[in-house]
């Protein structure tokens, strides 16, 4: 009822529905919760879907047709993949190797940095720091070393490793499909760039943290928690399924298979097991996520279907700001990623680009990435980080992330603009 009366009262004072249902969502969706109640993004942005299907605002079929289904079954069997590793112990023992064998602090700080990278690349970068967080804290200690400076290695390592390929992260899934642009090619144009990022995230960790880092003895040998238990047969099995996929996508275009159904393949494989119950599986998908994905698409078409980014988009390129260059792209990109956060800042600014303009949508993957280090709320990684760290006495503050995250964002998207400009 109270929902009926402000849709009414919008259209009496000339305010469509669907800019106000665009306008709630996305202002819920930067304060991140509502006060007073539960409600979290994913519940927001479904609450828009539901208010543009309660308003007839765009049919249930029209809605069902906005909803990238390829885009999720990507990423729901990719989380799937993941889930298999970490219950299989994988993730821990990685972990617990990379501490066991960095003998000091510069060599720890750069296996920290790029064993996130590259476990962020191929699986979800929230897995990876959600595994190592407990554990690198505990290494840490009986070294009798500050676990703060590495627990920002972790958390933006993560962030700028998810970049480098079309599978990292959430956005850049979601970027992929859209601009249907090829897995081999971005990732052998945008690895470069990933990895002269990450040597300059070791530098900007180093420096910041100068007396935090090096102050300890560097002959004491960290103190490791007992090494878990691993399922080899099942690591094994995950990773030669993973490597099969990997080479699915890249030579999709050839095989004439799409992501999606090599990906659901794949995920397939893994569920079929004897030592995991599919059920073990599915409690560790991120269903809120997905529940984000589909509230936002829904949402996106109604503010399409009746053109109320278009005058928003006008009025931008009338005052210089136009989103086909790269710069204004980036800007924007950077700006509302750690307004609304990045899944949401891809959708909305994805009707800006035209489908074969592969530059922009390399810009837009990688910014919208890198845009996650510039705060603590830029990424749900580094809210897991610091979540983590609470319940050990560690903390991972607003104002202690800023100090490296904020000069690391900016230089990385600057020079991911002159790199893909080049």
């Amino acid at each position: 009822m109270l929902g009926t009366l402000v849709a009414l009262a919008a259209l009496h004072n000339g305010l469509s529905p669907d800019l106000l249902i665009f306008a709630l969502t996305y202002i819920g969706l930067a304060l991140g919760s509502i006060p007073y109640t539960h409600l979290d993004r994913s519940s927001i942005a479904l609450l828009g879907a539901v208010a543009v299907l309660a308003f007839h605002r765009l049919s249930f079929q029209q809605a069902m047709q906005s909803v990238d289904f390829s885009t999720l079954v990507l990423l729901g069997s990719l989380m799937v993949i993941s889930a298999q590793l970490r219950l299989a112990g994988f993730y821990a023992w990685v972990v617990c190797r990379v501490v066991g064998i960095a003998r000091r602090p510069w060599t720890l700080l750069a296996m920290i940095v790029f064993a996130a990278a590259v476990l962020s690349a191929l699986f979800a970068n929230d897995v990876v720091v959600l595994i190592f967080t407990p554990v690198l804290i505990g290494a840490l200690r009986g070294a009798k070393k500050d676990p703060v400076p590495y627990l920002m290695a972790l958390a933006t390592g993560s962030n700028i490793g998810s970049a480098a390929t079309l599978i990292g992260n959430p956005q850049n899934m979601l970027i992929g499909q859209a601009g249907e642009l090829s897995f081999w090619h971005y990732t052998a144009f945008i690895a470069p760039l990933v990895a002269g990022c990450l040597v300059l995230n070791v530098l900007a960790v180093a420096l910041i943290y100068h007396r935090r880092i090096f102050v300890t003895d560097h002959s004491q040998q960290p103190s490791l928690p007992p090494e878990p238990a691993v399922v080899w047969s099942l690591v094994g099995k995950t990773l030669a399924i993973m490597a099969a996929l990997l080479v699915a996508m890249v030579a999709g275009p050839w095989l004439h298979i799409s992501r999606p159904v090599a990906a659901m393949a794949a995920a397939g494989l893994v569920l079929i097991s004897r030592k995991t119950r599919p059920r073990d599986l599915f409690a560790l998908v991120d269903w809120n996520l997905i529940l984000l994905f589909v509230g936002l698409f829904i949402v996106i078409a109604d503010a399409e279907q009746h053109q109320l980014l278009k005058p928003a988009l006008h009025a931008l390129a009338q005052a210089g700001v136009n989103l086909q260059h790269h710069a204004p792209l980036a800007g924007a990109t950077l700006v509302l990623s750690n307004i609304v956060s990045n899944v949401p800042a891809v959708l909305l600014l994805k009707p800006a680009i035209a489908l074969h303009a592969t530059s922009s949508w390399y810009l837009l993957a990688v910014v919208s990435t890198f845009a996650g280090n510039l705060t603590l709320l830029g990424s749900i990684a580094n809210l897991i980080v610091a979540e983590q760290s609470e319940p050990l006495n560690v903390r991972l503050g607003y104002s202690e992330y800023l100090k490296v995250g904020l000069p690391l964002a900016i230089i990385t998207t600057l020079l991911a603009v002159l790199y893909i400009k080049l």
